[in-house]
């Protein structure tokens, strides 16, 4: 009898593991067959940490990363205000976590440095640059992997809107306006808090920008600073990571009132995999679903703020597992264009819209 019985589950086990197998290829298939009709995008990473290691390009290791989950253009971004608050590595050693004053220059020197390692990634033929909408289907369309050169704090002009357009020439097509830190454009929705909104030179950005047909990233700011953003931006503009407020009550997160301004703008609200804050690829789109019910399928991405965190969502991981988002939302019963959509079809939708 206790033979038969072990036999039976071994029957049992195995058919499981199948089927599982099988479920995987057809996921896989599934997924595969999606991509080929929608831009996949993380919008917003620091892929190889090479915002902050003392490293001369993005990894092929990174790259490959990127591309065995189907991800076709990677938003790489630099945090500009690092002058101020330190925690990074240079050819001299490290500078570690604190408040400094730097001196005229050093931010845009490290900005300038760090899109220098972008194009060093280009030069050394690992990754295209994502310098229009039409060359970001070539490069999908020949297999190659593309980079969005960005800024995360825009501290790196120094007030200087000559700045501005010296980064344009070095590759940058997005910019995040503040970061860890108020700056000379505007304010933070997380600690140290301060009220206001977009200065007269975040204003003055804000006009340039959609100018130079750059993407405007309202991430980490504070209220006041989107709603400036939003009623002066003749683009739509995104939200790269954060949470929902909705869900879980933290500084990093919108309210769903927030939520509606941006999509109004036909803007995008993008759900990061950030494990402090989001337990698990489930718990992520259980994000994701909110802001579809909220606006629709069309307001929200991914961004996986990748070697940005010290703990991923279980599911995406160190390894950056994009196709378990997709996965889980095919499994829940959303259909391909959904999926689509939210993979990176939207941040594809809205650069095509900005870059008009």
């Amino acid at each position: 009898m206790k033979k038969q019985i072990f036999l039976t589950l071994s029957i049992l086990l195995l058919a499981s593991s199948v089927d599982s197998e099988e479920q995987k290829k057809d996921l896989d298939a599934r997924i595969k067959s999606i991509n080929s009709n929608f831009i996949f995008a993380d919008m917003h990473a620091h892929p190889s940490r090479f915002h902050r290691s003392n490293i001369d390009s993005i990894s092929e290791e990174e790259i490959h990363r990127y591309k065995a989950h189907n991800i076709n253009v990677v938003v790489a971004s630099i945090s500009t205000d690092m002058a101020y608050t330190g925690d990074y590595d240079t050819e001299d050693g490290t500078v570690p976590k604190g408040q400094y004053k730097p001196s005229s220059g050093q931010s845009f020197a490290l900005t300038l440095e760090r899109l220098q390692r972008i194009q060093n990634t280009f030069t050394e033929g690992r990754a295209v640059h994502a310098d229009s909408p039409s060359l970001l289907l070539k490069a999908r369309d020949e297999g190659n992997l593309a980079i969005i050169p960005a800024m995360e704090g825009a501290d790196g002009l120094e007030v200087d809107i000559e700045n501005l357009y010296r980064f344009y020439e070095m590759g940058l097509r997005l910019i995040q306006l503040v970061h860890f830190r108020a700056n000379a454009l505007g304010h933070i929705q997380s600690h140290p808090y301060s009220p206001g909104g977009l200065t007269e030179f975040g204003e003055k950005v804000v006009e340039e920008a959609n100018r130079l047909n750059l993407i405007i990233d309202v991430a980490h700011a504070n209220t006041e600073t989107i709603k400036d953003v939003l009623e002066i931006s003749k683009d739509p503009v995104i939200f790269s990571h954060g949470g929902l407020k909705a869900l879980r009550d933290q500084d990093r997160a919108l309210t769903d009132e927030e939520v509606i301004l941006i999509a109004k703008k036909d803007g995008i609200v993008g759900i990061w995999p950030h494990g402090r804050y989001i337990e698990s690829v489930t718990r992520m789109v259980d994000y994701i679903d909110h802001v579809i019910d909220l606006v629709g399928p069309e307001h929200v991405g991914i961004a996986s703020d990748l070697r940005g965190v010290s703990k991923y969502s279980k599911g995406f991981g160190r390894e950056a597992n994009f196709s378990a988002i997709a996965e889980e939302m095919i499994l829940r019963g959303h259909d391909d264009e959904t999926v689509g959509k939210v993979m990176g079809g939207n941040f594809f939708r809205l650069w095509q819209e900005v870059s008009k």
